[in-house]
């Protein structure tokens, strides 16, 4: 079937042969019947596109999905399907699931093949760093169903290495121990989430589980934001050119400033957080790469500390709730989040820890707001944890009533 990632380049584009995710889901007997919408290239926080359209959040459609895998979470919310997979690098499976109301987990970075996966550009059979693919389902237990049937080692690793992720840390709600995240200087959350986690706190306490607030090993987004706000420049500009990007409205607006001087006029007027990183991570240099990744994994090293204390990490997938469809240039983009105005690319502040160090992440419904939007929560776990976070997922849905799978007849997936 067509491939177009949304881009009228693509519009005739039909691949040869299914991608790596989509072989092994047919292998274990799904049935593929269709595609669901994306952002030009997947590189929107909405979903529209000048092939396919706009895709309208099923709850109030003058607001958007989110995205990229915007058409996948409105189909499920929709009951268009059971199953879907998403990619995810700039929470582009977390947030679309937030907004939607249904569940989506990022993985573990490696664990799932990117292989097939545009962008980049179709052929391209590299593994792309921090993008992954995942599952997003009606349920938690659809997702702990797909990802096992998903993760694999991807092509280049076959057949030296072999994936066993490990079973849940818990198995009980009552036995976790777990942060809750939900308030950082840098990144104030909108107050009907803020609300929400409050009440969520509280459900969890009553129900046994050890509750602590705070950052993890006192790391906030002050010190992981930039990383990857770098990192982000840099693939941006590997898989978009310089037309595609000004198009887009990431660069235009800034053309021709250096990473100095919008450091020096953030200082005089109101500019995306870290905004020169992202311009410095276009224009760096191969070794400042290297630097880059190094850092990163001091980060994670010390990131990951928090995991020998906690099972899991409870964070805002985003900032806000679904909010209306915003046509302008990526740029100019802002939103108004409790009388404040707040840039468009704050967007990313809370999905940008998992994403840059790598972690398993799982996006879960925990509640409404009173005009019936619904509210997520970001369930973030230890490498390779996957199966944690999820079961997490699982134990929260069976405290507030939630069902369990959705599918009439999950074994006949089963390989």
């Amino acid at each position: 079937m067509p491939c177009t990632a949304g881009a009228p380049q693509y519009r005739d584009h039909r691949p040869q042969q299914p991608a790596a995710v989509v072989q092994r889901l047919q292998q274990a007997g799904a049935i593929i019947f269709g595609k669901t919408n994306v952002p030009y290239k997947a590189v929107d926080i909405q979903t529209d596109n000048p092939v396919h359209g706009l895709s309208r959040n099923p709850w109030a459609p003058e607001l958007t999905t989110g995205g990229s895998s915007g058409g996948a979470a409105a189909a499920l919310a929709c009951g268009f399907t059971p199953l879907e997979v998403g990619s995810d690098i700039g929470g582009s499976i977390r947030i679309p699931a937030h907004f939607c109301g249904v569940y989506g987990h990022k993985s573990t970075h490696g664990i799932v093949s990117m292989r097939g996966h545009v962008p980049v550009d179709p052929g391209h059979i590299g593994e792309p760093e921090l993008a992954v693919a995942g599952p997003m389902a009606r349920s938690a237990d659809d997702l702990a169903l797909v990802l096992d049937l998903i993760a694999a080692p991807p092509a280049t690793m076959q057949p030296g290495w072999r994936l066993e992720l490990p079973a849940p840390k818990r198995e009980r709600l009552a036995d976790f121990r777990v942060l809750v995240w939900t308030d950082d200087p840098d990144c104030p959350i909108d107050s009907r989430l803020a609300s929400a986690y409050r009440d969520l706190a509280a459900q969890l306490t009553r129900a046994g589980v050890t509750v602590s607030h705070g950052a993890p090993a006192g790391l906030g987004l002050k010190d992981l934001y930039p990383s990857y706000t770098l990192q982000m420049g840099a693939v941006m500009k590997a898989w978009l050119s310089r037309a595609e990007r000004m198009e887009r409205g990431m660069v235009l607006p800034l053309a021709g400033w250096t990473p100095a001087v919008m450091r020096t006029l953030g200082k005089v007027v109101s500019l995306p957080h870290s905004i020169d990183k992202f311009v410095e991570g276009m224009t760096m240099s191969h070794g400042q790469w290297l630097a880059l990744i190094e850092d990163s994994l001091v980060l994670r090293e010390r990131f990951i500390t928090a995991f020998a204390q906690y099972d899991v990490i409870l964070a805002p997938p985003t900032m806000t709730t679904a909010f209306p469809h915003d046509a302008s240039m990526f740029a100019t983009r802002k939103l108004k989040i409790d009388g404040r105005t707040r840039h468009y690319s704050d967007l990313f502040m809370w999905i940008a820890p998992a994403t840059l160090l790598g972690l398993p992440a799982t996006s879960a419904p925990v509640a409404r707001t009173a005009e019936g939007l619904p509210v997520n929560v970001q369930i973030i776990g230890a490498p390779y944890d996957d199966h944690t976070t999820i079961r997490f997922a699982q134990l929260l849905a069976q405290m507030q009533g939630e069902p369990a799978s959705r599918l009439a007849n999950p074994d006949h997936l089963r390989a």
